[in-house]
């Protein structure tokens, strides 16, 4: 996810526990590659040839498993 001052949160990016799937928001499509380490409790997600409007405070959400979405 990413927000920009005075903004709502928007979805940016996902990528499976596996690393198998990865989507992109249409914005970032093509410009994004994300990451992850299971083993280090890490992900990354960079991105290319920045936009005025990519400047926002990112951050992840990690789903628990237990289906409710109330709970990432």
């Amino acid at each position: 996810y990413r927000q920009a001052a005075g903004g709502r949160p928007e979805w940016v990016s996902f990528i499976s526990y596996d690393s198998s799937a990865t989507e992109f928001e249409q914005s970032v499509q093509g410009r994004a590659t994300v990451s992850r380490d299971n083993s280090r409790s890490e992900s990354s997600l960079s991105l290319r040839a920045l936009h005025p409007r990519d400047s926002a405070r990112y951050f992840c959400a990690v789903h628990t498993g237990t289906g409710n979405p109330a709970e990432l």
